[in-house]
């Protein structure tokens, strides 16, 4: 059932697209002030309204380092959530062992943010019930800012945002490392912050020669967020993601850098160009789940 994740090389890196699975949430929270009638063409919504989405974690491997990217939403979900957002055991598991690997050779974890559908993988639900931390070996790199959110959120907005992250931050504490702005994970692999979704939403970034990879998280979240006024009503700071997602984007179409989504589910990463003002797609990698939904 579960195909080997796609890969691409950047450099002597080479990029595994695992993903956690399909999942679905409210179309009008995944596109904010964009009407419904633009997005359902390409994201078609069900009688909930709700969009079909991916889960897309990028493991970032060279030598002995293997980095993933997000964890996804995992298997933490009770029934009531589970059956909102449609998500069942989570698939990331599954896609490591197709490339021969298990959780304990992840050696670094890059989480963007702390929100359920990136965070919730990083524990794992026992059958008796008990929640362990999914990646024992790994070191757990998240900005300072989102740390401290997580555990003490200000209002009630990032109390329902962050609800999960306390608890899962309390299981693998003595993983966490707090990072203050950009910093090298391993050689040639860069934490960025970006703010914008969060106040300290951060971005991974792969660079070897003249070859680069990004994954924009939730900057870019589909492969419509593209658009620059196209952003989540999630976002803390829109303009802010506005900015961030043009800079990318401009520098990737002058680069050919290959970019990646969170929760595309057609394709895993892009690159792309400017052709009359827009960015448009040039090369893919797509997603082969799709059958599996």
């Amino acid at each position: 059932m579960h195909h080997t994740p796609p890969k691409i090389a950047i450099g002597s890196f080479t990029v595994a697209f695992l993903t956690d699975g399909l999942w679905r949430n409210d179309g009008g929270c995944m596109f904010g002030v964009v009407p419904r009638e633009l997005w359902k063409r390409e994201h078609p919504p069900d009688e909930q309204n709700r969009i079909r989405l991916n889960l897309t974690c990028p493991l970032i491997i060279k030598g002995r380092d293997a980095v993933l990217v997000d964890t996804g939403i995992g298997n933490r979900l009770g029934a009531v959530e589970g059956k909102i957002f449609d998500h069942g055991e989570g698939w990331l598991l599954d896609h490591l062992r197709a490339l021969g690997m298990e959780a304990g050779d992840v050696t670094h974890l890059i989480v963007s943010h702390l929100h359920f559908d990136h965070c919730g993988g990083i524990v794992r639900r026992r059958e008796s019930g008990v929640l362990e931390s999914s990646f024992p070996n790994a070191r757990i790199f998240v900005q300072k800012g989102e740390l401290a959110i997580a555990k003490n959120p200000r209002n009630e907005r990032l109390r329902a945002a962050y609800k999960a992250a306390g608890e899962i931050v309390a299981i693998a504490e003595r993983q966490f490392e707090a990072i203050d702005g950009d910093t090298e994970i391993v050689p040639g692999v860069m934490a960025v912050r970006t703010g914008g979704h969060t106040a300290d939403h951060q971005i991974a970034a792969v660079q070897d020669g003249a070859d680069s990879f990004v994954h924009l998280a939730d900057i870019v979240p589909t492969r419509s967020h593209m658009r620059g006024p196209w952003n989540q009503a999630y976002d803390l700071d829109a303009l802010r993601s506005m900015e961030e997602k043009a800079r990318y984007l401009e520098q990737a179409s002058g680069s050919k850098c290959w970019l990646s989504f969170a929760h595309d589910d057609s394709i895993f990463a892009a690159r792309v160009r400017k052709e009359h003002g827009r960015f448009e797609i040039t090369d893919r990698v797509p997603v082969s789940y799709a059958a599996e939904a």
